[in-house]
């Protein structure tokens, strides 16, 4: 309103100057026709008080556009969190025929035997051998009595027995094979002591001026093993004469006395 008073204003403004000057005489007729001008075409639509002000505005920046890219990088993020939900939904409703088990727990690295019985009698005494196996991607050095945490396993409960089939090396004090790159005589036995989380770790994700932030928790699923037997190489006996071992005494050395 403020805008339309002001030129009203301006126009009686200059109706009054104009009229004020002096404007040859003109016939009735041509007061009342209008002559169009060739150079200056105007619609024929009627001229509006914001007629001049038609032309469209330019900033330099539009909340649009960033809050369209936002809705979109929340749209593909919505979309590969239920992508994974699906496919661990599906896993997990999977039935797995026993082959399929056996197949898949073979390709990860071990064997699954069966749950441990009463009578079993797998923890042994420590012997001086060790091994290095491989569980899907990682590899670890263990020996007789060991407890290593791995990924959770698949097909395995606590309390079974497994053979972890991939070992890469045996060593023992007195030789050492190499596999090429799997050793096949070679085996190692463990028992699945419980299946726990990991801590939580945090995962932060920022964007820089789009007003993005987001924060999440992730506890990794883990499974302890405990290392009983590790088999393929030959084992030294320890000779034991039921004395207990007496520790080396060294003795001290003498220093002479500067003079």
């Amino acid at each position: 309103m403020a805008h339309r008073r002001c030129l009203l204003s301006l126009a009686r403004h200059a109706t009054a100057i104009i009229s004020q000057k002096k404007m040859p005489p003109l016939s009735a007729v041509e007061v009342l026709t209008r002559k169009p001008n060739p150079a200056i075409t105007i619609p024929n639509s009627e001229l509006s008080w914001f007629s001049f002000w038609s032309h469209s505005r330019h900033f330099s920046s539009s909340k649009s556009e960033d809050s369209e890219t936002e809705v979109e990088v929340e749209m593909e993020e919505a979309s590969d969190v239920e992508a994974e939900n699906d496919n661990a939904a599906s896993d997990l409703g999977r039935d797995y025929s026993p082959e399929e088990k056996e197949t898949e727990a073979v390709a990860i690295g071990y064997k699954v035997l069966g749950p441990l019985q009463r009578s079993d009698r797998v923890f042994k005494d420590y012997e001086p051998v060790f091994a290095v196996v491989q569980i899907g991607s990682h590899q670890f050095k263990v020996s007789n009595g060991d407890s290593i945490f791995t990924e959770r396993l698949k097909f395995c409960e606590v309390n079974d027995k497994l053979i972890l089939n991939k070992v890469l090396l045996l060593g023992s004090p007195t030789q050492t094979i190499i596999g090429r790159p799997i050793l096949p005589d070679a085996a190692v036995h463990a028992v699945v002591e419980e299946h726990a989380l990991d801590a939580k770790v945090i995962i932060f994700k920022k964007k820089r001026r789009k007003n993005y932030r987001r924060t999440k928790g992730h506890r990794q699923e883990l499974t302890k093993l405990r290392i009983t037997d590790i088999q393929g190489i030959e084992k030294q006996e320890i000779k034991t004469d039921g004395k207990p071992l007496k520790a080396a005494v060294k003795n001290p050395e003498k220093i002479a006395a500067a003079v």
